[in-house]
């Protein structure tokens, strides 16, 4: 049996009762890749060989659940996507120009080595700042390398060197897009409809599903919703369902997605996603913005509130990449009221989910005019249990005895944070990634004193400069 870890004296949030509780000086204890105890020191006797942890001066939480990035694009759109044109004036405040023409033209300059190399950095930011369990989407033929599958396994690969606990959602679709002159977007399918990258995709998820001590899970990713026709969308279905594997598709992400669902055929986005028979509670809608023609989830008819809530889909909200663009959701609220179940990812950086929690709460409370929504423990908790149940992982997101051994110190003996009367509030409102001091995954310590031990951070950074020239020589706008 593996020897018991002590974390002792620290600030604890455990979870209790179906919430997240604070417990001062309290006590978590470990064994292998899973929790034992989570409370009041109880006197319990600390056998011969076991580990201690000092946590005084930490807050001891549950590892970070981020349920929606791209690691092996991210780090090359940087100083394109920011403050990049909308190209339309309908475009209004949301990502017309970086989705349909920014986007693409940087991702057709990515090779698969630099894609690799890009992951394995994210991975190891993604590490230092909290989140112990991440979906990583990948892409299919827009990116270099021609749909090629064993990207996919390298870049997996990657993270479980890292440490993380990942789900690797490899993308397929049966079209692909590109802006036109005018404003206008072009849709051309891809050939066999996309059918081959997606048995692709299932092979590698079936094959995969489960390794390294469980690590690593998959999950099906249908591309955009605008991109995916019926069929595709009712495979991936019958797929999900004969092997148990969740999923994730980008929708509602702008007012063009919306308006091609209602021009091809006859339907809203929601209703789309309804008959095609994607929803359901291992569905999870990336984005979730322009749900509706005018952007207001006020706007959604009662029987689309009723297929979200009633499948128990989960809606992934991204804060930062909206509201950098001058965009955002409206709202976070919303869909409370709706009893929709929601989570948080990064998209794209920082991959710093500290930043998209606070992104979360301002950005609602601005939409709402209202500072008593989107409260901080709310938003925590669609950061940790949120996405783990969106996942259907209850052992996920939570201190608790029973769940995974998935923890993160965070520093509070410091003039940032101290005094610390509220932890959700320094958590959401105040904190960052670069207060992480110690995270561990299944059990094991992947970052100490703020450091990620499995890689080598000079050695990687200037593997990716490297291959950032040579991604930046390709990008034709």
């Amino acid at each position: 049996m593996s020897a018991q870890t002590f974390i002792e004296h620290g600030t604890v949030i455990a979870w209790r009762g179906g919430r997240h509780e604070v417990l001062q000086d309290a006590l978590v204890v470990f064994a292998g890749q899973t929790i034992l105890y989570v409370g009041p020191e109880d006197g319990r006797p600390r056998e011969p060989g076991c580990v201690r942890i000092d946590a005084r001066g930490r807050l001891v939480m549950p590892g970070l659940v981020n349920t929606h990035l791209h690691a092996t694009d991210t780090l090359y759109t940087k100083g394109y996507l920011e403050e990049a044109s909308n190209l339309s004036s309908q475009a209004r405040e949301t990502n017309y120009g970086t989705l349909y023409k920014m986007l693409p033209a940087v991702r057709h300059a990515i090779d698969p080595q630099a894609q690799v190399l890009a992951a394995e950095c994210a991975f190891a930011e993604l590490a230092r700042t909290g989140s112990t369990t991440i979906v990583e989407l990948g892409y299919d033929y827009e990116v270099g390398g021609d749909g090629d599958i064993a990207i996919t396994a390298s870049v997996a690969e990657r993270a479980m060197q890292v440490g993380l606990r990942c789900y690797s959602a490899p993308r397929y679709r049966a079209m692909h897009y590109g802006h036109a002159p005018g404003g206008q977007v072009w849709y051309e399918p891809y050939r066999e409809n996309g059918r081959t990258r997606f048995r692709d995709c299932v092979d590698f998820c079936t094959g995969w599903n489960g390794r390294f001590d469980d690590r690593l899970r998959t999950m099906l990713a249908p591309g955009q919703i605008d991109t995916c026709d019926p069929e595709l969308l009712r495979q991936t279905r019958r797929v999900a369902d004969a092997h148990r594997l969740p999923i994730q598709v980008h929708a509602g992400q702008s007012p063009n997605e919306f308006a091609r669902l209602r021009s091809e055929y006859g339907m809203t986005t929601i209703e789309y996603m309804q008959d095609t028979g994607l929803l359901g509670p291992d569905c999870m809608i990336g984005h979730g913005q322009i749900m509706t023609a005018d952007g207001d989830l006020g706007s959604l008819g009662a029987h689309e509130v009723a297929a979200l809530r009633d499948s128990q889909t989960t809606v992934v909200h991204l804060p930062w990449v909206k509201a950098r663009r001058g965009g955002v959701i409206n709202s976070i609220h919303k869909y409370r009221e709706m009893g929709v179940r929601q989570s948080l990812g990064t998209d794209t950086f920082p991959l710093d989910m500290f930043n998209d929690m606070r992104m979360a709460a301002t950005v609602c409370r601005i939409v709402e005019h209202a500072v008593d929504v989107a409260p901080s423990h709310e938003v925590f908790t669609m950061a940790t249990v949120g996405g783990a149940d969106g996942l259907g992982r209850p052992d996920l997101g939570r201190l608790a005895a029973g769940c995974k051994a998935d923890i993160v110190l965070v520093r509070t003996d410091t003039f940032k944070a101290s005094p610390v009367y509220d932890p959700f509030k320094f958590l959401v409102l105040s904190a960052c990634g670069d207060d992480v001091d110690r995270v561990i995954v299944d059990g094991r310590t992947v970052v100490q004193g703020g450091v990620v031990l499995n890689v080598d951070m000079p050695a990687a950074v200037a593997r990716l400069n490297e291959a950032a020239l040579r991604v930046r020589s390709r990008i034709v706008l």
